[in-house]
């Protein structure tokens, strides 16, 4: 099982680490810690953190949020949040989409050093996509 850092997970899921601090906190995220006291975080946390995310995005509180995770839900219930899940990630690709279909005339423009850039923080961007939709997929197929 992988685990990250907080700078990897609050990378890998798109916010801040005083985010991923708040919300281990407020007890929606649930770190493992290690001999030395560092806060490592599974897989499972940044699918959590992905639902936290997405359920942030539909207008809920953090207090409904929480109330919706740690109360036992129904296979029609898990079902809803991971549709919601999947148009999430859905809505995060149209973004990106677009962002690379705005970008393709200015990096022609660019010097290869400014390009490279570019390219790069796309790529990486795209990369976290893919992995969530990868935990995500994994989570679904478990649960069947």
């Amino acid at each position: 099982m992988k685990k990250y850092k907080i700078g990897e997970i609050a990378e890998l899921a798109g916010v801040s680490r005083r985010t991923v601090d708040y919300y281990t906190n407020l007890g929606l995220l649930n770190p493992i810690r290690s001999g030395s006291n560092y806060r490592y975080y599974p897989e499972e946390a940044l699918v959590r953190l992905k639902m936290i995310e997405g359920m942030k995005a539909q207008r809920l509180t953090l207090e409904e949020i929480r109330t919706r995770i740690d109360s036992p839900i129904s296979v029609e219930e898990k079902h809803n949040m991971e549709t919601a899940n999947i148009d999430f990630i859905k809505e995060n690709l149209g973004q990106l989409e677009k962002q690379l279909s705005r970008l393709q005339p200015a990096v022609a423009g660019m010097k290869p050093g400014q390009a490279a850039d570019v390219t790069k923080q796309i790529l990486f961007q795209s990369m976290t996509l893919v992995h969530t939709m990868i935990v995500l997929i994994n989570e679904m197929t478990q649960t069947i």
